[in-house]
């Protein structure tokens, strides 16, 4: 059976595989009707429609008024999500609060480390000796990787033996996942993201903080990061989604997930520092656990002598221009970079708060020229300041935004012409991204028919579409101590740990969430700063459909650890004894009857009974293949 349901999949695959990249709308050369017209804008605007969208978008008096209600998200009652969100604990945190975190557990972890080194060398064993922890850079405190951890309870794994003598096992394995919070704070920042675009009435708004989330990557894995991120998609993407690209753009340049990420917050002028100064810093980072078993400087006899720190990195400044506003072929030259970095040098990282802060001494107050403007000695904190003033008015940067843009909501390679003209909109309103957002969603070419299915979804979009597609629920919180476990286990595994993630996929259950990284696209942990790709075609190969239908069943068959799919929210009233009937309602419902005859034949020969069989249909088969059809992985 099981080899059977593998060959009928790859079958599937293989017929869907070349139908994928073909054209889009099933109904080919036939003007599309209105409620064809909500369809697209609802695959565009939101991840993916839910049954009864597509009339309630009607009722609303049609496509103007749906978008005008999701352009002012503030208007929409989402009581409900909110609540849900509450329960996210570690989200709540201040900055202050998730840096005193992270390093209060980097530093019982180094403890161990040292304690574990000098028990070994106590023994002779000189394997055991030299461990010493990673070096914590002026920007902040280092990342630690905490040891894998065994999952246990709902998803099948098998708990650690983590219980003190005496103690109950659960309090063991609460007791586990308390040491390693600050690797929840990723699972949890993941989990809360897919909540929103599952069930957020703000549609549009997630799918703009997924981009621009995306335009402005930064990776979780990389050190304080982990914990640093969840304040940058509160605090600075969230807010500023709706207001001026400026505003974004300054608080993203100022964000200490951004300054750690690229390297700014290590971004100083060359600089004198004095003997006082450095047995002040040595004391700071003993209290944060980097040293000699926490000692501090006095206690371990060490001697300073002045010496110079400090130098200017690019990182940041190549990419303020490449990445968040110009492009590659922006016009800026590599004299322009070595500039921009100068006047970016002092933004860092308050490592005890885990704030923005500039540091006067650390600046290059001597005077600079970037993209031809002068910008005089002595301007401190304004000389940043000043450069996002120069990268915004920039026409590149108005058109190379206004281009991101499109190619996100219109097709992968706009047409010219709807560029020149949001990026008209976008200098003559100051960047106002509402304003561009419109704009965008109100031209002809977004309405256009050519437009229709001509995106591909990527393993977010997928994962998320059919979850809303399937009126499929997400499951409350596990109860203690798994409602802590399974994060930090997840958490874990996504911040590199192979073990943890070798638990999690050999699981009977995982998450949506693991599904996703699964799928390729794991949240909030691109490595490049590019970002995942917009392009359609970089998702679409034979072996990401065949992942994508693995999926697909997974759903179904009700193997999602934290989803509970039931076929009869699909089929109520539907007799599962009539083949023809079960398809024709699942069409409807999932794919709003847009399907090609060559897909209704594959569904017919792979999921439908043959002539002389039982004719109950299988509705988990027959809706995960429809889930995994071509028709359903385009937007």
């Amino acid at each position: 059976m099981m080899r059977a349901k593998i060959i009928g999949l790859r079958w599937a695959a293989a017929g869907f595989a070349t139908l994928v990249l073909s054209a889009g709308l099933a109904a080919g050369q036939e003007a599309p009707s209105d409620r064809d017209e909500i369809i697209h804008v609802l695959n565009r605007v939101t991840f993916g429609p839910c049954p009864g969208d597509v009339d309630m978008v009607e009722k609303m008096g049609g496509l103007h008024a749906y978008i005008e209600q999701q352009l002012h998200p503030d208007e929409i009652d989402d009581s409900a999500v909110e609540q849900q969100l509450a329960g996210f604990d570690l989200l709540q945190m201040s900055s202050q609060q998730l840096m005193q975190m992270y390093q209060e557990e980097r530093k019982k972890f180094l403890k161990k480390q040292q304690e574990a080194a000098a028990a070994a060398a106590a023994q002779g064993n000189t394997a055991g000796q030299g461990i010493t922890p990673p070096a914590m850079p002026n920007a902040g405190p280092q990342g630690f990787t905490p040891p894998a951890m065994a999952n246990a309870g709902p998803q099948g794994f098998t708990p650690p033996g983590s219980a003190a003598p005496g103690q109950a096992p659960q309090q063991g394995l609460q007791n586990l996942a308390n040491q390693f919070r600050s690797v929840a704070v990723v699972s949890q920042l993941q989990q809360a993201k897919l909540l929103r675009e599952i069930e957020s009435k703000r549609q549009l708004q997630e799918v703009l903080v997924d981009f621009w989330g995306n335009h402005f990557n930064i990776d979780v894995k990389k050190n304080v990061d982990r914990v640093l991120k969840a304040a940058d998609d509160r605090d600075v993407i969230r807010p500023h989604i709706w207001g001026s690209f400026h505003d974004l753009l300054e608080a993203s340049a100022k964000s200490p997930a951004m300054l750690f990420y690229l390297d700014n917050a290590g971004n100083t002028v060359e600089h004198m520092v004095t003997v006082e100064e450095q047995e002040r810093r040595a004391t700071v980072l003993a209290a944060l656990g980097v040293g000699n078993a926490g000692a501090n400087a006095a206690a371990q006899n060490e001697t300073f002598e002045p010496k110079k720190e400090g130098g200017i990195n690019e990182n940041y400044a190549r990419e303020i221009m490449e990445l968040h506003t110009l492009g590659v072929d922006g016009g800026y030259t590599q004299n322009d970079v070595q500039e921009v970095a100068r006047c970016f040098t002092g933004w860092t990282i308050d490592r005890m708060t885990g704030e923005f802060m500039f540091r006067p001494r650390l600046h290059d107050n001597g005077a600079k020229v970037v993209l031809g403007h002068q910008i005089a000695a002595g301007g401190g904190i304004q000389d940043g300041e000043t450069v996002l003033d120069i990268l915004c008015s920039e026409p590149a940067c108005a058109h190379f935004i206004s281009k991101e843009m499109c190619e996100r909501f219109v097709s992968d390679d706009p047409p010219p012409a709807l560029v020149d003209r949001i990026a008209t909109v976008f200098t003559g309103s100051g960047g106002d991204l509402r304003a561009v957002t419109e704009a965008i969603l109100t031209s002809p070419e977004f309405l256009s028919p050519s437009t229709f299915g001509n995106k591909i979804k990527s393993p977010l979009e997928f994962a998320v579409s059919a979850v809303r597609a399937s009126q499929s629920s997400i499951i409350p919180k596990q109860p203690p101590p798994f409602d802590k476990l399974v994060p930090t286990m997840e958490g874990s595994a996504v911040l590199g740990r192979t073990n943890a993630s070798d638990r999690i996929s050999r699981a009977k259950r995982q998450s949506l969430n693991w599904h996703v990284v699964e799928l390729g696209e794991p949240l909030f942990a691109c490595t490049p700063p590019t970002g995942y790709k917009e392009v359609s075609k970089y998702w679409v190969s034979p072996g990401a459909l065949i992942e994508r239908l693995n999926f697909a069943l997974a759903l179904t068959q009700q193997q999602l650890s934290d989803i509970r799919f039931d076929p009869q929210n699909i089929l109520t009233g539907i007799d599962l004894d009539k083949p023809n009937e079960v398809l024709d309602r699942c069409v409807a419902v999932l794919l709003q009857n847009n399907i090609t005859d060559a897909t209704r034949n594959v569904l017919m020969k792979t999921a439908l009974p043959a002539e002389g069989e039982s004719q109950t249909v299988n509705p988990a088969k027959l809706i995960a293949l429809i889930i995994g059809s071509p028709e359903f992985q385009r937007k």
